[in-house]
């Protein structure tokens, strides 16, 4: 029974490892691209495609992205951490290893430090954050925040159903930040992308831990006995 356990663990966490590894790859080559190329000619291409398209009833859930950030997000973290301690308290380490996605935009948006769009540049400029463009926060924020949500307190109170759910409405939020971000001119595509694999990197890293950890510390077969 436990080697059962054991292999079918390996066969979701083995995938989420390379999923890491795959992202932060990504993820450091398009930082180095960026950070040599600040202004990208496909960026404001798209962004004013973004900025020219109207999105409908999606559009009312902008303003929502747009103040979920700075200081805010920090107090959606410490509520998300204090209902994880509560219901399911054997996930607070992955939790709080996720918070840590916060210091990743940290050191990058640092030693990038992106211009933002300017008018002159794309359609509209209504938000103004003033912080380095690359990668987007509230991207890395809200994929954080959303898959923690889900892994740590949805797959404990949710059927199977609800999951699949729970993994659309993951999608469609993350979706709407990234539409969210271009729209309002805060951040270039590359920035939501950046973003995006930075956290996805970041999570199924976490996720992953324990099993790499334990692989790390399991003893050296004993090769004398084929000998």
């Amino acid at each position: 029974m436990v080697q059962r356990k054991a292999a079918a663990r390996d066969v979701v966490i083995r995938p989420l490892l390379a999923v890491a590894v795959l992202t932060a790859l990504i993820a450091t080559a398009l930082s180095f691209y960026v950070a040599g190329h600040p202004f990208i000619p496909q960026d404001a291409d798209v962004e004013r495609d973004v900025q020219s398209t109207n999105w409908g009833p999606l559009a009312l859930t902008f303003p929502f992205f747009s103040w979920i950030g700075d200081a805010k997000g920090f107090v959606f973290e410490v509520i998300i951490f204090a209902l994880i301690l509560v219901f399911n308290r054997r996930a607070w380490m992955f939790a709080a290893g996720a918070v840590l996605s916060g210091g990743w935009y940290v050191l990058v948006s640092h030693l990038i430090n992106r211009p933002r769009p300017t008018t002159s540049q794309v359609l509209r400029v209504t938000e103004h954050p003033g912080a380095s463009s690359y990668p987007s926060g509230h991207t890395i924020f809200i994929v954080t925040v959303t898959v923690v949500l889900l892994l740590c307190l949805g797959y404990r109170f949710l059927p199977r159903w609800g999951r699949v759910a729970g993994w659309a409405l993951v999608a469609v939020l993350v979706f709407a930040n990234g539409v969210a971000r271009m729209y309002t001119g805060a951040h270039w595509p590359t920035d939501v992308l950046g973003g995006i694999l930075i956290a996805v990197a970041w999570l199924s890293f976490l996720a992953s831990f324990r099993w790499v950890w334990g692989r790390l510390q399991r003893p050296a077969p004993d090769r004398r006995r084929f000998a």
